[in-house]
């Protein structure tokens, strides 16, 4: 006789964040959360967000991961990861005065994510004939990079530039789809910017939605009373 198999059908629903739609999906099961422990392990954010990645779709019904913007990523996953194995975790956070770490336990549940989201691609006019037209990037364009940064930082705002670029209008009618140029086409193009121009798109970057909360906890050695904002995966379940 065979043994049973349980846990396998959606249990719970939720909206993703950038498009409304309606999902079911279960909690992870003991052979996804062995996959997340040994990418954690590693200590390669590639591996990590691969994992994660698959999870989603392995819990999820009717969803392409790789078609997700990354804040739907992580909030996705942190619903996923409060029903699997329970709805705090611990993450270490440094002492802003000694910079000794602390296990502070957060409750997923606190977890926010910016309201109002604007789900249309952008478009931002660079000159009188120019427009690029924005969008949300998702993380599996990132994998395919080399050097992947999972968290929102100066070195990688080239990368998320690039990674948003949906497509160049040229006099208000000929669009160019960047996905049908080279990486080297769109670097030059990014490179042949104005420091204005290039701040008008990067405006654009810095306001991606990430899931964070602020948090207040006392440090363990020093008794310095710290506030501190979790944002993005890394800081939730490194």
């Amino acid at each position: 006789m065979a043994l049973p198999r349980l846990n396998e059908l959606p249990q719970y629903e939720l909206i993703i964040p950038s498009t409304g739609e309606n999902i079911n999906y279960r909690p992870f099961l003991v052979k996804e959360q062995k996959v997340l422990i040994l990418a954690l392990e590693s200590q390669d954010q590639k591996q990590v967000l691969n994992a994660i990645l698959n999870c989603i779709d392995a819990c999820c019904e009717g969803i392409d991961s790789k078609n997700l913007a990354t804040f739907d990523v992580e909030y996705i996953f942190t619903q996923i990861r409060g029903k699997s194995v329970g709805e705090s975790t611990k993450v270490n956070i440094a002492c802003g005065k000694c910079e000794d770490n602390n296990e502070v336990s957060i409750d997923l549940n606190k977890i926010a994510l910016q309201e109002n989201i604007d789900t249309n691609n952008k478009f931002v006019k660079i000159t009188d004939d120019i427009t690029v037209e924005l969008k949300y990037p998702t993380y599996s364009e990132f994998m395919k990079r080399s050097n992947l940064e999972i968290n929102l930082s100066a070195n990688i705002v080239f990368q998320l530039m690039s990674a948003c670029l949906e497509a160049v209008i040229l006099n208000d009618d000929e669009r160019v789809s960047i996905k049908d140029e080279s990486a080297e086409e769109v670097e030059n193009f990014i490179n042949s910017l104005t420091a204005e121009q290039f701040a008008k798109m990067q405006n654009f970057v810095e306001s991606i939605p990430k899931i964070h909360m602020d948090i207040t906890f006392k440090c363990e050695s020093c008794e310095h009373n710290n506030i501190k904002r979790l944002e993005g995966l890394t800081d939730f379940f490194s």
